[in-house]
């Protein structure tokens, strides 16, 4: 389905803006160059046993649910942040479903705490998910800078996301789930392929781009919308923010907005079908349910670390 959409977008554009159609795709070629090499070092890091090494550092072999449940969901935060979003549900999903069966949790509740818990992670580093690439190529802003503005906000959002989740799926029993592998595969990187030709349509059927009006509230409102309708890649490829602030409400529409549906980030339909290959349930009913729980916290606690840092000033 993302291949077609991938496609028909890139023929239309072709078609009906063919000069813009060129400036859009090497606009939009660095952010997904960046993204195929930090895969492609995840999986010759993964071939090497690095994950697997990190994995069993940070979940003990023996603890208790609540415990082993915040382990698994503090490796998919470093994961997220630290290295891709990704990246980050491909070697956690697996580590949770075998932390589950080893301690008889409910792997479906773990596999969509995980997911919920990389997408609301993605917003550290510029490089953690794609969609702040995108967004970053037509509001720039240093690393250095960046950096200094989220730090906080990020702390915060895995503060008020952490230790909720982790109770809700380390309490659960049972949750038997089949072993499944938990590398990272280069093959990963032809699935930019489709997300490069979406992004790439989407910017040059709308040239200058989609401006979000209002206040940081209501541009983090309506950019969370357009994320969650159709998809955060396209969302953050449409986006033209408005300065600074217009830029992090941007970020947290397509890093942590897309918690509230099941179809809001490429990562989530990763992870329900790594959960699935599983043996384990993941229904968008249950998934909605904990993003509605919790994005509002998220979305708080990442605002007031952005103004305590200085970027909504």
């Amino acid at each position: 389905m993302i291949w077609a959409a991938g496609i028909v977008l890139a023929v239309i554009a072709a078609a009906l803006r063919p000069d813009a159609s060129a400036a859009a795709a090497a606009a939009t070629a660095r952010p997904f160059a960046t993204l195929a090499a930090i895969i492609l070092a995840s999986a010759l890091a993964g071939r090497l046993g690095v994950f697997r090494i990190l994995a069993g550092a940070l979940i003990p072999a023996r603890s208790p649910g609540v415990t082993c449940a915040a382990a698994v969901l503090a490796l998919t935060a470093l994961l997220s942040a630290l290295v891709n979003l990704d990246v980050a549900v491909v070697v956690a999903v697996p580590v949770a479903l075998r932390a589950a069966s080893r301690q008889g949790l409910a792997a479906d509740r773990l596999a969509v705490a995980v997911a919920v818990m990389a997408n609301a992670a993605s917003f550290l580093l510029p490089t953690s998910n794609v969609t702040n690439l995108l967004l970053l190529g037509r509001v720039p802003l240093a690393v250095p800078a960046y950096v200094a503005d989220s730090w906080l906000a990020w702390l915060l959002v895995i503060a008020v996301t952490l230790g909720p989740l982790a109770a809700w799926a380390g309490r659960a029993r049972p949750g038997p789930a089949r072993a499944v592998a938990a590398d990272p595969s280069a093959r990963a990187v032809l699935d930019l392929v489709p997300m490069f030709l979406i992004a790439s349509g989407i910017r040059a059927l709308l040239g200058t781009g989609l401006a979000l009006r209002g206040s940081f509230p209501g541009q983090l409102a309506a950019g969370a919308a357009l994320a969650c309708a159709a998809s955060n890649l396209p969302a953050a490829a449409a986006i033209l923010p408005a300065g600074a602030t217009g830029l992090w409400a941007a970020i947290l529409a397509t890093t942590v907005g897309p918690n509230l549906l099941i179809t809001g980030s490429v990562a989530t339909l990763i992870s329900r079908r790594i959960a699935r290959d599983g043996g384990a349930s993941f229904t968008a009913r249950r998934f909605s349910v904990i993003g509605m729980a919790l994005v509002p916290a998220q979305l708080a606690a990442a605002a007031l670390g952005l103004y305590i840092t200085g970027a909504l000033r």
